[in-house]
């Protein structure tokens, strides 16, 4: 399996907004996603999936419309950022099916996405934080190799810088340590992982020459 790691587009947060839990793309980040697109259509995956968070929806909507699949959504994919920072007492559920649907229509939902929205497993430290994204990079991990065993599917999936790091970390198999800061990519940089019976192994990490230097963030 070719394993296509794309993180999300440009958002407001990302460029220094005020903070918001759940930022849109920019129009940069929307521009950083059709050209994310434009490059996968040159690798034809057979699926599309994505974290439910808006940012990597709205994302995943851009970069589907370019290689002609629908974004599944896998609700494990979800950044941390921001989870170890909630007030007492308050919760995060994440957007709700209705509200997913509205920014990506033909967006596949898991049953575990409601109109209550989708449920944070709160942590509240960053250490805590990086645990829960890993056990959830292990169940996407064992999701992708059961879905693919086949050695020759490509597959695409949009996800976040911090949650991006640390799926690269799982898989290689590396010890957790600081590994939300490990593996460093741009919006919309591509890696690629190698996962076969053989063998696991980064091809590249943070390709970002499908876009121009202006558009780098």
């Amino acid at each position: 399996m070719d394993l296509y790691l794309i993180r999300h587009g440009q958002s407001t947060n990302n460029r220094g907004d005020n903070h918001v839990d759940f930022p849109s793309l920019t129009d940069l980040g929307c521009k950083q996603a059709y050209l994310a697109g434009k490059v996968l259509k040159d690798v034809n995956p057979v699926k599309l999936y994505c974290s439910p968070m808006l940012r990597a929806v709205q994302t995943a909507q851009k970069v589907g419309s370019e290689i002609n699949l629908d974004p599944q959504i896998i609700v494990e994919l979800h950044e941390g950022g921001g989870i170890y920072t909630l007030a007492p007492g308050k919760r995060m559920d994440g957007l709700k099916r209705s509200e997913i649907l509205e920014f990506c229509p033909n967006a596949i939902l898991p049953e575990t996405v409601t109109e209550e929205g989708w449920q944070f497993h709160q942590a509240h430290t960053k250490e805590e934080g990086v645990r829960l994204i890993r056990r959830n990079m292990e169940k996407v991990i064992n999701f992708l190799r059961e879905s693919h065993y086949d050695q020759e599917d490509k597959v695409a999936v949009i996800t976040h810088g911090r949650s991006g790091s640390i799926l690269i970390s799982t898989v290689l198999g590396m010890p957790p340590g600081r590994d939300y800061a490990r593996f460093g990519q741009n919006n919309c940089g591509t890696s690629l992982i190698r996962i076969s019976s053989d063998m696991t192994r980064l091809v590249f990490l943070n390709r970002i020459d499908h876009m121009p230097t202006e558009y780098v963030t």
